[in-house]
């Protein structure tokens, strides 16, 4: 949503701040002002900004102080409601992003992280929303008939082209993973929903290295779903721009797992999401309802399919991951 620089003159008068400069983002603006630079973000629901306030209180409330609060105005609100959106100011920190060919700050990360799930288990009930998650079986069981009609279409085919032909080739690997994937969602679809809400993704930037440590910022007007989808997204970028180093992956989560244990549902979860093959998936799909695609999406769906190699390669590193901490747990006879 637009205003006028005017408009945002006098939202910002009711915290006591001069506006210098102004840049449009994404998600709101970038203020400079006259104690420095400011973010202004624009919310859509009251109930998302509930529970976004709540998680960074709650972080704060057990002693990680670098996180972006929202600050207060004169009238002791945390934001200005205007043509019923919900206008919040904040700090923005000054610092570096994460480095993931650093082992160490994979590690650190992986803490401040962990810290992050920590605050959102303490949320109250209240100001949390309608927990679901974006799988069900009729994904799975909808999913692996369509893999199967598109199999069957293709060789009726007179004269199929080469996207076709890629297409074809690809699909029995497709449908195993689909068939994987739905195995392991059976074994855990009645736990998920114990899990606290989160963000449907986590990016590596919402993390800046500070004077205060890491820094935790981000998420607005994100999509909330259970708990774990943003660590999948999260585990797949620290992999791709890493270069594809497990290493990488491994250290993030030995640093989670020292400040927060992941409980066997979580594991099999986050398994069971990392076995999802859902860029491939995504183009596929979009072949199925249209009968073919266009060029451009024929290259997108190349990469994809080379990138599921890597993406196959992480899901399996995971399982021995999680073979490796059952292990752990056998005592000695």
């Amino acid at each position: 949503m637009k205003i006028s620089l005017d408009q945002l003159k006098k939202m910002m008068a009711a915290y006591r701040l001069k506006v210098l400069r102004v840049q449009t983002l994404e998600d709101g603006y970038l203020v400079e002002t006259n104690k420095g630079k400011k973010r202004v973000t624009v919310w859509n629901q009251s109930a998302q900004l509930k529970w976004s306030n709540a998680w960074r209180e709650q972080m704060s409330a057990l002693g990680h102080q670098a996180v972006e609060k929202f600050i207060p105005n004169m009238n002791k609100k945390k934001y200005i409601r205007y043509q019923g959106k919900y206008f919040v100011l904040s700090h923005i920190p000054e610092g570096r992003k994460p480095n993931v060919s650093d082992y160490w700050d994979c590690e650190s990360t992986g803490r401040v992280y962990a810290q992050y799930h920590h605050a959102l288990e303490g949320i109250e009930p209240k100001t949390t929303l309608v927990n679901h998650t974006p799988f069900s079986d009729d994904f799975f069981i909808q999913g692996s008939k369509w893999i199967k009609e598109g199999i069957q279409a293709i060789e009726h085919k007179e004269h199929p082209t080469l996207i076709d032909e890629l297409i074809y080739a690809n699909l029995p690997l497709l449908y195993q993973r689909f068939r994987r994937a739905y195995q392991l969602w059976e074994g855990v679809k009645d736990s998920v929903f114990s899990l606290p809400l989160s963000y449907a993704s986590f990016q590596l930037d919402q993390l800046t290295e500070t004077d205060q440590g890491w820094h935790v910022s981000g998420g607005y007007n994100q999509p909330l779903v259970t708990l774990h989808h943003d660590t999948v997204h999260l585990l797949r970028n620290i992999y791709e721009k890493s270069d594809w180093k497990e290493e990488a992956v491994l250290s993030f989560l030995k640093g989670y797992e020292e400040e927060r244990k992941l409980s066997d549902t979580e594991l099999i979860y986050i398994l069971f999401q990392l076995a999802v093959p859902v860029e491939v998936w995504t183009y596929f799909n979009q072949y199925m309802q249209k009968g073919e695609i266009t060029p451009d999406e024929a290259e997108k769906m190349v990469d994809a399919i080379r990138k599921q190699r890597h993406w196959d390669h992480l899901a399996a590193r995971f399982g021995r991951y999680i073979d490796e901490n059952n292990r752990q747990k056998i005592p000695f006879q």
